[in-house]
């Protein structure tokens, strides 16, 4: 018995101490005149607790000060709120919620108090926990309280019988609203009844108070939703404008002047290469984009592939109840020629059940025109001026439906399904000189036709464990591509003998299936264990076949065509630990990832097998330096990442696609594995100081080699090892109420060693982006971007500079929202690159049709209330990158 009763004595002694923590926990907070809103979500991150107010209480115009050195929460509080006419209540020992105070609460004298008590509830017929309710008489405020987590409240007065009274009802989330009534002994107040906030004037009051971009710990996120950027761009033009992003002209992706990346989608790694990755960002429209999370150093939680980092384009999930939905349509005109593209979204919610989709096309045509010069040994040249036109035709659909068993378990399914058609024709005029000087002059023209496709289905599974925020999740996920590819070039010269006709088709189909399991544990609030299991199988099946036209009949070529099969199965597992103590965050983590492939070339009976298991950790340390609102800290940050060689580099072809170029596969390819060191500081107004430095080794690199009969060969390979570091400025800067700029510097060195040949260069990057809110809901952009030439491989990059703007204008409420936008307004957009090997010399010039005049127009649907985004999660991520 003696044990029973210590045992519940302790148990009501911690329970005591849980419930008090609010009134005596001792955090440090220094702020001068600063919003109330930053100071209490400072105070919420410093003491682990959630604070609960609505804008009705806590006003965007209230300005507070304080200066504490590990005070009480209760002491803070009690100092700040008062003077502002506001007080605080701590429910269920983790929640604090703000409410309104009396100004004036004196009783007339002899006059008794009176409790009056209430229920606050929503339309739906349930309770609306702690709400915030003020009393009033003909607009002046009498008192205040805030309601409990059934909805009830109490308010004690002197109360006059047969005087009428007026009750201010609100809470996050709802209708602020108010209720008259006349006081007496008998009164029986009726539930006062909130209506949730449209979806439409949620989305625009939350990112209008949010900053375009974020500093995170270990990552930044860019805020589309809400801003300038959700109209009229597709994902590829979001990510250009983002902070530390690169994006060359191919759509090659990197951060920070760093390796490849992977992109992931609601949690869903694209596994393709890098030319259809850029194709699919270019069918998502921001306006269903969410935000974006750059993460240049990824925790153990995800995927080890890509050595330069990872970006995660989170996209938009409905907001209300019944029926909400948007409408979208984007016109524009580049060189002469057009581009259009319509898209809806739409959401239903009824009972447990929520029903999504989204859907969009576009159609455009484009103009190019490129040169390329290639200089000899020999002196021997070939010149070739290209003119080339683009038809492209591009649609996504998606759908999906979410049922929530219980209040702790959801089960979901999505689907989707991406087609892009893609004609080219390129007309190139050439000359050819020998090493004496005698000249040959032709013309060739080659149709190519590309139409990838892409289907995905996923099945999310979600248990939440407690209210801290354990969960276990378990995914199911299918994603099917196939893609067609063909190309004919005809070839006329000056000398007959070198007149060609031959065409090539590539087709390949791919299927990859994935499950994971992830599991989430709160020990504490400030601590957590991590640890999951993934799996991706993935089959290919990749035909090629090239034919030549002899004696008016097609022939093929059976040394250049082939069918390529390739089997892979990857083996995942991590765990990882996150922890506070004190100012000092840190989180370690270990994954695991294992490897096994087998390439079998149907057509030479040639096979290849390769088994390899690899460790990859992650530290993650953050030592918050002061105790100011916004605080200085210093972090560091190490993770060792694998890049695998993307499926159609293993292909062992060999495909002629110019008179004068060949593709070559490479069957030996090996993964590039790389160290990532980074340290930041953090200081003043969010501004970030960054220094990092990585080491690659077995780079894949493409390779321009030349050969003897003037032919460039064109081949993905391994080199020894490639270095870069450099360092980096963020700086939100806010140059007046009107007008804020996000600005980004880079200075980046990065060495490849090719062979017997080093290959290095100091580049820059600079990028801005201003958003001016001007009046009557107009506001305007200004983004500039800046690159120095760069090296990549073998391959010199010139310098890059680009200027857009757009204006926009908000009707009707804000649903409707129309947009001018300008890109490349100084037509300063420019591709040059120069190859150099063994003696040879290859100078590159392509101009694309990047000055652009278009027109964005959004309008928001609502037919319905709030309710909390859904998101459906996905599991073969990775593999989709490598299609």
């Amino acid at each position: 018995m003696k044990v029973v009763r210590r045992v519940v004595i302790i148990f009501l002694m911690i329970v005591w101490a849980v419930c008090a923590q609010a009134q005596s926990r001792r955090v440090s907070v220094t702020a001068l005149h600063q919003p109330l809103k930053t100071v209490l979500d400072r105070l919420q991150q410093l003491s682990g607790y959630t604070i609960i107010y609505s804008d009705e209480v806590v006003q965007d115009s209230m300005i507070t000060s304080v200066n504490a050195r590990r005070e009480p929460v209760s002491v803070i509080l009690n100092r700040m709120l008062p003077p502002l006419g506001l007080f605080y209540k701590s429910r269920t020992g983790q929640l604090i919620v703000i409410g309104s105070v009396s100004l004036r609460d004196q009783l007339p004298a002899g006059q008794p108090a009176r409790e009056l008590e209430g229920w606050v509830m929503g339309t739906d017929q349930k309770p609306v926990p702690y709400a915030s309710v003020t009393l009033t008489d003909q607009g002046h405020t009498l008192s205040g309280t805030a309601g409990e987590d059934d909805g009830r409240f109490r308010i004690l007065h002197g109360f006059e019988p047969g005087k009428t009274y007026g009750l201010q009802a609100s809470s996050v989330g709802y209708k602020a609203r108010l209720f008259t009534f006349v006081f007496s002994d008998t009164l029986k107040l009726a539930p006062l009844v909130l209506e949730k906030e449209k979806g439409t004037m949620n989305v625009v009051t939350v990112a209008a108070s949010r900053p375009l971009v974020e500093r995170r710990a270990d990552r930044f996120i860019v805020n589309v939703e809400g801003t300038p950027l959700a109209d009229g761009n597709n994902a590829l033009e979001v990510l250009q404008k983002a902070p530390g992003i690169w994006v060359d002209p191919d759509g090659t992706i990197k951060i920070q002047g760093n390796g490849s990346v992977t992109v992931m989608i609601n949690d869903v790694v694209q596994r393709m290469s890098g030319s259809d990755l850029a194709e699919y960002l270019r069918t998502i429209r921001s306006e269903n984009i969410k935000k974006i999370e750059v993460i240049a150093n990824p925790p153990a939680e995800y995927e080890a592939s890509g050595t330069g980092g990872m970006i995660h384009i989170i996209l938009k999930k409905a907001r209300d109840e019944g029926f909400t939905g948007q409408l979208t349509a984007v016109y524009k005109q580049q060189k002469g020629k057009p581009y259009w593209s319509p898209g809806i979204s739409a959401q239903y919610k009824i009972k447990r059940f929520y029903f999504f989709g989204n859907g969009s096309l576009s159609k455009e045509a484009q103009v190019y025109y490129a040169r390329t010069i290639n200089i000899y040994k020999d002196n021997s040249s070939y010149d070739g001026i290209t003119d080339r036109v683009n038809k492209n035709r591009q649609s996504a659909y998606q759908g999906g439906v979410v049922y929530d068993i219980s209040d702790k378990q959801s089960l979901s399914f999505q689907g989707g399904t991406t087609g892009t058609d893609l004609l080219r024709n390129f007309k190139t005029g050439i000359t050819l000189k020998d090493g004496g000087g005698a000249m040959v002059t032709g013309n060739s023209v080659t149709d190519w036709r590309r139409t990838p496709r892409l289907v995905t289905g996923t099945l999310n599974y979600s248990y939440k464990l407690d209210t801290l925020g354990s969960v276990f999740k378990i995914l199911g996920d299918y994603v099917k591509g196939r893609k067609t590819e063909a190309m004919q070039v005809a070839s006329v010269y000056t000398d007959p003998l070198r007149d060609t006709l031959y065409r090539n088709s590539y087709p390949s189909n791919t299927a990859i299936y994935s499950g994971q399991a992830d599991y989430v544990y709160y020990i504490t609030k400030v601590t957590r264990l991590q640890a999951g299991l993934k799996y991706v199988a993935t089959q290919r099946d990749n035909t090629t076949t090239a034919e030549q036209m002899v004696s008016d009949a097609w022939v093929i070529n059976k040394d250049a065509s082939n069918q390529f099969i390739y089997d892979e199965n990857l083996l995942m597992g991590y765990a990882a630990m996150e922890t506070s103590i004190k100012q000092t965050s840190f989180k370690l983590g270990l994954r695991a990832e294992e490897t096994s492939m087998k390439g079998n070339n149907v057509t030479s009976a040639q096979e290849f097998t390769r088994r390899y298991l690899n460790l990859f950790p992650s530290v993650f340390l953050l030592q918050q330096l002061n105790d100011k609102a916004v605080p200085a800290s210093l972090s560091f940050s190490y993770s060792r990442r694998i890049r695998r060689p993307q499926f159609g580099d293993l292909n062992p072809f060999r495909l002629r696609i110019g008179d004068y170029s060949v593709m070559v596969g490479n069957p030996d390819l090996l993964p590039e594995y790389s160290d990532n060191y980074r340290l930041g500081y953090n200081f003043w107004k969010g501004y970030t100081i960054t220094l990092q430095y990585q080491r690659t080794n077995n780079i894949i690199a493409e390779f321009a080699n030349p050969q003897e009969n003037g032919v460039i060969e064109y081949q993905t390979r391994n080199f020894k090892y490639r270095t870069a570091y450099g360092a980096s400025l963020y700086a939100p800067v806010k140059i007046t109420k009107w007008w804020t700029a996000n600005v980004y510097s880079g200075v980046f060195h990065m060495a490849y060693v090719i062979n017997e040949f080093q290959f290095a260069q100091t580049a820059l990057q600079f990028n801005t982006f201003h958003t001016f809110t001007l009046k009557n809901n107009f506001d305007a952009t200004l983004a500039t971007i800046y690159n120095s030439p760069y090296v990549a491989g073998n391959t010199r990059n010139a310098t890059m500079f680009i200027t857009d703007c757009s204006f926009g204008k908000k009707f009707f409420d804000n649903k409707l929202r129309v947009r001018l936008n300008l890109t490349d307004v100084f037509n300063t957009f420019r591709e040059r690159t120069l190859t150099t090997y063994n003696g040879v010399k290859i100078d590159f010039y392509q101009k694309r049709p990047t000055r652009t005049i278009g027109v964005s127009v959004n309008y928001l649907l609502n037919a319905g209330k709030k309710i909390k985004d859904k998101k459906v999660e996905q599991s073969a991520e990775e593999e989709k990158n490598r299609i």
